[in-house]
């Protein structure tokens, strides 16, 4: 057995096997169609929403899971690693212009303008390259799935589950608006507590608090996050022999833990109820939506969930834009969520700015009356206070090679929607947690 067919047999064991679409016998999945999905997952890796809906995740056996999402990331990234050679292959080998290229592309998202500086060669020749390597990835990955076998090179299909589907559209809401008030866990969680109360007490169970003292407000809705919590508290109640429910709650770099851990009395064989599998799929597409994290980890003595939501403005970013109502308007877009904007309309005092606010992101509109935007760029590449930066490109002009190829991380084009605008912060604070880890 191959390293890839290990990894994907250890994904579909560990998560079970059982896939979550509705399949129709007469609907079969070609050689083409397949290549189809895969690109389209590659290309949105880190997006969790969208890879919930990717027919990958009925491939691979995960789409009845909770963190489907995160499944079939790890095991797209784990496939292109496993195509990295060994270290006595030659630099220069076919082998490693594959590897580098997915890593580069698609695990490290960079733009074709960098992974083609980065592996030195052209942007035309990395297209090559990386249409190439895709095909390798691709025949790889559809011969350990066995799907070359099945029904002469076709298997059923598996459809988008209609739950996931009714849920996304039922909570679009969140995506375009800001939350009206940031949820103060101090006041949330004691009744969130008091509420799961008569759930815990007539099995003995106890419930504990923890609450670090320096608690930043979370960027989402109460309502959501009380959902989120109440389904993570519901399925740490339902282990066997819980003993104790303990809810831990910290601050990170850009925002809070809350770790919830049900303590058992006992080594039995741990089932989770159908109900509580179904809350914890719901937390993860809530998670989601809210631009947070979930994971779920268990051992003999102790059933763990532990959320990270994005806490309101840890992420300061600066806005060089001339235009008042445009910085006005973005001003309301980030209220209440993780960024906190500051907008300088003069591009003579955007270093001064930088080295006061030290932004995590910047963000530049290229017509101004009193510099050119691409000379304002340039100058952001090359001083050391805004060197390693990620700088957004936001302009009404089509340019976004010519962006890219004078070092910037991203464009946009305006007019902005609120969804937009913070979609592309969102893309850049991924790729620093992704180079951090």
């Amino acid at each position: 057995m191959t390293l890839l067919s290990l990894i994907i047999t250890h994904y579909q064991n560990r998560l079970g096997t059982e896939c979550g679409h509705k399949v129709d016998k007469k609907r079969t999945i070609t050689r083409e169609e397949f290549t189809g999905f895969l690109r389209d997952a590659l290309n949105n890796l880190y997006d969790p929403v969208h890879l919930r809906q990717n027919p990958l995740a009925g491939l691979f056996g995960v789409a009845d899971r909770f963190d489907a999402a995160s499944a079939i990331r790890n095991i797209l990234i784990d496939a292109v690693n496993a195509l990295k050679p060994g270290d006595d292959e030659s630099a220069q080998s076919r082998a490693w212009r594959i590897y580098d290229a997915l890593s580069f592309c698609y695990v490290q998202q960079l733009n074709q303008e960098m992974a083609a500086d980065q592996l030195g060669i052209s942007a035309r020749q990395l297209r090559r390259e990386l249409r190439a390597a895709f095909e390798v990835l691709s025949d790889q990955l559809y011969e350990q799935l066995g799907l070359s076998a099945r029904f002469d090179g076709s298997v059923a299909v598996p459809q988008p589950r209609e739950t996931t589907s009714a849920l996304t559209e039922e909570l679009a809401w969140l995506r375009n608006t800001s939350p009206e008030e940031p949820t103060d866990l101090r006041q949330a969680l004691p009744a969130l507590l008091e509420m799961v109360r008569p759930l815990a007490e007539p099995r003995g169970v106890g419930l504990e608090m923890h609450l670090a003292d320096d608690l930043a407000r979370l960027a989402a809705h109460a309502v959501v996050v009380d959902q989120i919590l109440l389904s993570l508290l519901s399925a740490a109640l339902s282990q066997v022999c819980c003993k104790r429910v303990s809810v831990s709650v910290e601050s990170l770099r850009w925002g809070v833990e809350i770790e919830v851990r049900s303590v058992r009395s006992c080594a039995d064989a741990q089932v989770l109820p159908d109900e509580s599998i179904s809350n914890l799929d719901t937390a993860y597409q809530l998670v989601d939506l809210c631009g947070g994290r979930l994971r779920v980890d268990e051992d003999d003595a102790s059933f763990v969930t532990v959320l990270t939501i994005p806490a309101v403005g840890q992420v300061p970013v600066l806005m060089i834009d001339d235009n008042a109502d445009t910085l006005q308007m973005l001003q309301r877009y980030t209220t209440n969520t993780r960024y906190h904007l500051t907008g300088v309309r003069d591009p003579a005092q955007v270093f001064d700015v930088a080295e006061k606010l030290a932004p995590q992101i910047i963000v530049l509109d290229v017509m101004m009356p009193q510099e050119d935007g691409w000379k304002v760029l340039a100058r952001l590449r090359q001083h050391p206070t805004t060197l390693d930066i990620p700088v957004v490109v936001c302009t009404v002009l089509a340019q976004e090679t010519l962006a890219l190829s004078l070092g910037a991380s991203s464009f946009i084009r305006k007019p902005l929607t609120r969804q937009t605008f913070l979609a592309a912060l969102d893309r850049q604070v991924a790729l620093m947690e992704t180079e951090s880890r």
